[in-house]
């Protein structure tokens, strides 16, 4: 009987943890941290009033703010001895923009050993190279075969994979969680100029989310590379 109240009382601290990270009211998880879903349109609505008149269509969306968000928490984490100071914030600067100077810069920082690509992390890029027109398999110089040395030359990719690396272990240390409106977060560490080569996948959708609300939020975007 004392095994079975255990057991239980290890299913019933489970389901409480599980509850804890599926508001519907919130965003993403990172660590003890929580952006809810008024934290990102205040956010926007701030950068709407900052720049009137602006395109809209060369604002962010909300499921870029998210990943911003998320970024700037685990960049902080994995890069807080080596980040550099930031310059102050100028006056009337959006916040948003602020916080998107500092992912950037905390991304170009980050420290991380290079990983020697495999065969399948080469076959990834030649296949993202694919998707965003980079790449044209029909032309025999440009079939995979071809092509996979020179991907893997240079060190770019072998510095990307390492930098993935580090965000996924500091994703999974953080127990990252993102709201299934938002699906899993991509960030792009390396690029062709057509698209992303490389991504970082942040957060796994909250399994018990309650999506019950209209939310304005794109498909599948992705952040800006940097």
């Amino acid at each position: 009987m004392r095994r079975l109240t255990a057991a239980a009382g290890i299913a019933t601290a489970l389901l409480a943890l599980a509850a804890c990270r599926s508001n519907p009211d919130v965003a993403a998880y990172v660590g003890d941290q929580q952006f809810t879903e008024e934290r990102v349109t205040q956010l926007l609505d701030q950068m709407k009033a900052q720049q009137p008149g602006a395109d809209p269509s060369s604002l962010p969306n909300r499921t870029q703010v998210v990943q911003l968000l998320v970024l700037d928490q685990l960049c902080q984490r994995v890069n807080k001895a080596a980040a550099p100071t930031q310059a102050p914030a100028q006056p009337n600067t959006p916040e948003l923009l602020t916080i998107s100077q500092r992912v950037q810069t905390c991304n170009e920082s980050l420290q991380a050993d290079p990983v020697q690509p495999t065969e399948a992390d080469l076959r990834e890029v030649y296949d993202n190279g694919v998707a965003v027109g980079a790449i044209v398999p029909a032309d025999p110089e440009q079939s995979f075969d071809k092509l996979k040395d020179r991907l893997g030359a240079g060190g770019e990719v072998a510095a990307a994979l390492g930098k993935r690396k580090v965000l996924a272990d500091a994703a999974k240390a953080a127990d990252v969680s993102v709201n299934p409106r938002y699906r899993s977060l991509r960030f792009p560490l390396l690029s062709f100029q057509q698209g992303p080569a490389i991504s970082a996948i942040l957060g796994q959708p909250a399994s018990n989310a309650v999506v019950d609300k209209v939310v304005e939020a794109s498909p599948e975007p992705e952040a800006q590379p940097q």
